[in-house]
């Protein structure tokens, strides 16, 4: 599976002191520092201060390099770096922290303790993993930067809170840093009050008028000195900016009308791309772009059984060589992503020119994933498509070893999409989840009410015996949420039949008093 797409298979990897469940190792690597890209130079000076503070806050706009300056310190820094790159499945608190308990573990052991933690389903968040990770963090034998990318996509509070705690624990030497589009969740004023933090925002991010020269010059793009003035000051500086008025030019627009007058403003970007970068290109370039923007990460593979194109492969790495938008995900130059602002223009013309399209692609983006074991993709894949059936059957078959993880969040997220759309009681995997996980959690889903539970001693007309036996464990969910215990043994026989031997899942449960 890792030579597929550059996962850890961890699999129950915690019983010796790992993460419970397979990890996106893209997400603990820095990207890959890009030939061209403008160096930083007197931000990085102002971050390895002889007096450093111990959080460090990057907030800026989509597009003004904070990922680029955060890759170019750990380039420079003698600090060990502990990366997380942050993604909306990260608002599981267990996912979350178990990525930074990796990235930790990576420079120096967290020890066996924290992983235990993260991979017990009963265990309290704030209780015993954060004390255990923060305290294995402020024990670090040498001072090590953790950096957080993209942590403006957390909006869980206990995700949010356990940072905000983390950041009391960066001692010794060693940093937060944390990077967004939006104020970060720490204490800001109380650390601002204290010396503690040391903030970047977009004043700071902005090129100044050699960087801009520096940027067009690795584009390939030859202005002269005025030229190069008038440009920097209509884009204010904004990176992107730059860099797309520079594709611009170098595929014959103009000055005039490549100069982007903005700081960020997705509408103007989207009608500037539209008429000055994508009507440019030929529409085999155009229609590969805005179909892959439905993918969060990209391979030559993937691409091309989601295109059904069989030089897609070709086309990525034709992509990857010329545009500085597409950023490396790991050393061997197999996966990719857009960056995120050009992702959500492509997105948007996507929908603008093949409306509907954008689940099919996702579709066969859950087949591609299926095929190569990568079950819980496939599964966000169709909830990304909307496809229900799909979804409903892929979380009746997934839930049980996901919730042993400790990733109670990610399963509750998954039920509850089902849920807001109606979809558990047409399907009795899914149905007897969300039973099941009512009476775990206390959390009550509209399907597993026990008003909407007759109760039955038949099947139901024209029903299964699996049907029979969801309608069964609905009527179960009458009890109080702790009149009833997960039984490890029992769980691990049902996760073997639950799926397709059409036996009761009664086991799961044993009452307690």
């Amino acid at each position: 599976m890792g030579e597929i797409d550059g996962r850890q298979h961890a699999g129950q990897a915690h019983h010796g002191g790992g993460p419970a469940f397979d990890l996106v190792l893209s997400k603990l690597h820095r990207p890959t520092l890009r030939p061209g890209t403008v160096r930083r130079s007197s931000l990085i000076d102002r971050l390895e201060w002889d007096d450093p503070q111990p959080i460090v806050s990057v907030v800026a706009p989509a597009g003004y390099g904070k990922t680029t300056l955060l890759a170019q310190w750990a380039e420079r820094n003698e600090a060990a770096f502990a990366w997380v790159s942050v993604d909306e499945a990260d608002n599981d608190p267990k996912v979350l922290l178990t990525y930074v308990a990796q990235a930790l573990d990576a420079v120096e052991p967290v020890g066996r303790r924290v992983f235990d933690a993260l991979a017990s389903p009963a265990s309290s968040v704030p209780g015993s993993v954060v004390p255990r990770l923060g305290a294995a963090f402020s024990a670090m034998t040498a001072p090590v930067v953790l950096a957080l990318d993209d942590v403006h996509l957390l909006h869980n509070s206990e995700c949010r809170a356990a940072l905000s705690v983390l950041a009391d624990h960066a001692q010794g030497g060693s940093r937060l840093a944390l990077a967004g589009r939006s104020e970060p969740p720490v204490r800001v004023a109380r650390l601002r009050a204290e010396g503690k933090i040391l903030e970047v925002g977009p004043g700071d991010l902005s090129l100044n008028r050699d960087e801009a020269a520096s940027l067009l010059r690795a584009a390939r793009v030859v202005l002269g000195a005025d030229e190069v003035a008038e440009l920097h000051r209509r884009t204010e500086g904004w990176p992107v900016g730059l860099y797309l008025a520079a594709l611009s030019l170098r595929e014959g627009g103009s000055l005039d009308s490549a100069a982007i007058s903005f700081g960020g403003d997705h509408r103007f970007v989207s009608e500037y791309m539209e008429s000055e970068l994508l009507a440019r290109i030929s529409p085999r370039q155009r229609e590969f772009l805005t179909q892959t923007a439905v993918l969060e990460r990209m391979s030559g593979p993937l691409c091309q059984a989601v295109l059904d194109q069989p030089e897609s492969a070709a086309t990525l790495a034709d992509l990857a060589r010329s545009n500085l938008l597409l950023v490396p995900l790991d050393r061997r130059g197999q996966w990719y992503r857009y960056h995120h602002l050009f992702r959500d223009m492509l997105l948007a013309e996507l929908e603008r020119l093949e409306p509907g399209l954008a689940p099919v692609l996702r579709r066969r983006a859950a087949a591609w994933y299926l095929h190569n074991d990568l079950p819980e993709a496939a599964l966000e894949s169709s909830i990304a498509a909307g496809d229900v059936d799909e979804a409903a059957d892929l979380v009746g078959k997934m839930w049980l070893p996901v919730y042993r993880q400790g990733r109670v969040t990610t399963v509750q997220r998954w039920i509850g999409w089902l849920d807001d759309r109606g979809a558990i009681e047409g399907h009795p995997m899914a149905a007897v989840s969300a039973a099941l996980l009512a009476v775990i959690s206390g959390l009550c889903y509209a399907a597993a009410e026990p008003s909407r539970c007759a109760p039955t001693r038949t099947r139901p007309p024209g029903g299964s015996r699996r049907q029979a036996s969801s309608l069964r464990w609905r009527n179960s969910c009458r009890g109080s949420p702790g009149s009833f215990a997960v039984t490890p043994k029992a769980a691990t026989r049902s996760s073997r039949t639950s799926s397709g031997s059409g036996n009761s899942p009664l086991p799961i449960l044993s009452q307690t008093r």
